[in-house]
């Protein structure tokens, strides 16, 4: 028996870095229709060059029909990804088999905004593998209306469009909120994920603890821009927020009794800092002993981007 190979009729990629949330800002919202463009936080964190890639193959096909898989293995319960999904599909109406494939080398649920760069990478993916014709930032707002509609984050999609260490100014989406980017060279954040937290459970019960503190902040780095500051407001937001005690506790004690400002990720039981690239090993060092998955990663000055 002969078997026929199908090839597909358009093949594009998307890559996505992680992001790591300093501290935060609750907005509140305002829509219309379901449209979330100017819904977000504000706040402020950094981008890394470890993110997802994200593959999708066009087959033509008599239905509408689609597979998403995470590093090989087949997923339901993709949430962000079949919004963006069914999102271009309303555009396109027509009838084709997708396939979509997330390389993910990011751990997910540790506050490295897996979802957000999801569904980023995948949109710009459909974009050019549709030909649907939406600019960067209109395809960046198809997934930072879905992070907002899945309740699985609120601003991590346009940090990681615009990339780097940045201030998020005025909430909303791509080419909506306003961002203030600065660009670290020659340093590398250091991250420890110990254990997941929920992001949709810690947006609906627990960041309304932070109203006033995280406005302090961002007039405070907007005035000084330096990472120094922001880790060490970081490590105070965590603190209020009670993320800086549990598993954190001890290796933040570690790091700060020899100087290593740190904060913890938003949201999960993940530390991180910022250091010069040559202090690295000393940052590791203060770490040894403790468990959880490792991290040292560049910081990714450029963004989302087609790849």
């Amino acid at each position: 028996m002969t078997s026929v190979v199908v090839e597909p009729i358009a093949v594009a990629r998307g890559f996505s870095p992680g992001h790591v949330t300093g501290f935060v800002v609750r907005k509140s919202a305002r829509t219309r229709n379901n449209n979330y463009l100017y819904v977000g936080s504000t706040g402020a964190g950094f981008s890394i060059d470890r993110g997802i890639t994200t593959t999708v193959e066009i087959y033509e096909h008599d239905l509408v029909n689609y597979r998403i898989s995470i590093n090989g293995l087949k997923v339901e319960n993709a949430e962000v990804s079949k919004w963006v999904l069914e999102k271009y599909l309303k555009i396109i109406d027509k009838h084709y088999y997708i396939n979509i494939e997330h390389e993910i080398n990011i751990p997910i649920g540790f506050g490295l905004g897996s979802s957000g760069a999801a569904g980023l990478s995948l949109s710009y993916a459909l974009n050019e593998a549709f030909n649907t014709g939406l600019s960067m930032k209109e395809a960046a707002q198809v997934a930072h209306n879905a992070e907002i509609a899945c309740k699985t984050g609120l601003g991590t999609v346009i940090a990681e469009f615009t990339g780097g260490f940045e201030m998020r100014i005025d909430p909303g989406a791509p080419g909506i909120g306003t961002v203030e980017k600065i660009e670290l060279k020659n340093h590398k954040a250091v991250i420890l994920c110990i254990s997941p937290i929920s992001t949709k459970s810690f947006l609906r019960n627990h960041i309304y603890l932070a109203d006033g503190l995280g406005e302090k902040m961002l007039k405070r780095l907007r005035a000084s821009r330096e990472i120094d500051d922001f880790l060490e407001m970081s490590y105070y937001f965590a603190h209020h927020l009670g993320l800086t005690e549990g598993r954190c506790k001890l290796p933040i004690q570690r790091l700060r009794s020899q100087g290593f400002e740190c904060g913890v990720a938003l949201f999960g039981e993940t530390l991180f800092t910022i250091v010069q690239s040559d202090r690295v090993n000393e940052v590791k060092e203060c770490l040894k002993g403790f468990k959880g998955d490792l991290i040292v990663c560049n910081i990714d000055n450029t963004g989302a981007r087609s790849v």
